[in-house]
């Protein structure tokens, strides 16, 4: 695969906005839930916002966090893979203080894959902060970022 430039996106024909509004959430499908609110409510200390039996919303922010139970109604129905296998996908999470958050996720169980480590950034340029990516129970990864957000 190639690098592309990527434009703007075309501004919605009805309104002259933006076609797409701000991302709602991200929904990550999860083999045994129990064990998974357990891991986010836990271990990260995530607020509910919403649960059921078979799925569990987050308080994150701007963006709301969901674990979904796996059902037979998903690209995940069925499906033996775990974790970045399955989902390819990598919540990051901003942090004021790397050192002190690394250190009580791994007081309270979190697997510390990587980091912390310098953030990448442009040649030449030195980085503006460091991540430190975790696994959940279920093999997806997660990250704390502490570089000042420009987006």
């Amino acid at each position: 695969m190639t690098a592309q430039a990527f434009e703007s996106p075309a501004p919605a024909a009805s309104t002259g906005g933006p076609l797409l509004g701000p991302l709602s959430w991200n929904l990550v499908y999860v083999d045994d839930l129990a064990a998974m609110r357990a891991f986010y409510e836990g271990v990260l200390g995530l607020p509910v916002k919403n649960a059921s039996p078979y799925f569990a919303a987050y308080h994150t922010g701007g963006c709301t966090l969901e674990l979904m139970a796996r059902k037979d109604n998903g690209p995940a129905a069925g499906s033996p893979a775990r974790g970045w296998d399955r989902n390819r996908v990598l919540m990051s999470f901003k942090v004021e203080n790397m050192t002190a958050v690394v250190a009580e996720l791994t007081r309270r169980g979190a697997t510390l894959l990587h980091g912390p480590s310098p953030t990448v950034s442009a040649d030449g340029l030195p980085p503006e902060g460091q991540v430190a990516q975790f696994i959940d129970p279920e093999g997806n990864i997660f990250e704390l970022c502490d570089e000042p957000l420009f987006f």
